[in-house]
């Protein structure tokens, strides 16, 4: 029987301890990506969203038209539940447009929160002779519904315009725009959110002539963990 000195037995506990510890922090690193959602793309979103979010298109169909989109570069024009054509858009990443009927299109877009990410919807119908408004929803990585109003402070009707020099304040803006309807819009990367007011194509031609000179052209706002406008 060998008998081993003190020193080498502590020596060669402390070695089996920290090839221990770092296969335990491996571990630790390994899951923690995992369940963070850095994986997280708007492809995968637009492939496994849930019927209350994308109810027209089956997640078959949503499978072939990013396979033609990725593989053969191209853009497929595919039939959803109405018998209309929907096809993609842009595909990121980290966004994804999809236009879901005639009248109506979905934007997918990934947001970073911490080391984790969150996914925010942006679903717009409209067309140029109906004025286009947009839902906008957030989800946590596994789509679970946010409360959107935690993430978005959206804009007042006075914000779209400068007022000052006009002669009209804003109670009498509120009178004369009996609606708000906003079209709001993403792109991939940092691309700002943007918001349009669009009730005044869909209002008499007198008011629309009277403060269309003071109506700015859009609203923007950065993520920061939410969007502030």
């Amino acid at each position: 029987m060998t008998l081993h000195k003190p020193e080498y037995t502590i020596r060669k506990w402390l070695i089996t301890a920290f090839c221990l510890a770092t296969i335990v922090a491996g571990h630790a690193r390994t899951t923690a990506k995992n369940d963070s959602g850095l994986t997280l793309t708007a492809s995968k979103v637009f492939a496994e969203a849930p019927l209350e979010i994308l109810d027209l298109l089956r997640p078959s169909t949503r499978l072939d038209m990013l396979d033609y989109y990725t593989q053969a570069d191209s853009i497929l024009s595919a039939t959803n539940a109405l018998g209309e054509t929907s096809r993609l858009v842009r595909v990121t990443p980290d966004y994804l447009k999809v236009s879901v009927t005639p009248v109506s299109f979905l934007e997918i877009k990934l947001l970073p929160v911490g080391n984790k990410q969150m996914v925010m919807t942006l679903y717009t119908t409209g067309d140029e002779s109906m004025a286009r408004d947009t839902e906008v929803r957030f989800f946590d990585s596994q789509l679970k519904p946010l409360e959107t109003g935690k993430f978005l402070k959206a804009p007042h009707l006075k914000d779209f315009f400068t007022l000052k020099g006009s002669g009209i304040d804003g109670d009498e803006l509120l009178e004369k725009i009996p609606y708000t309807a906003v079209e709001y819009s993403i792109g991939p990367g940092e691309a700002p959110l943007t918001a349009k007011l669009t009730t005044l194509q869909s209002i008499s031609k007198e008011v629309r002539d009277l403060l269309s000179p003071f109506m700015l052209p859009s609203l923007s706002s950065q993520w920061k963990g939410a969007f502030k406008f």
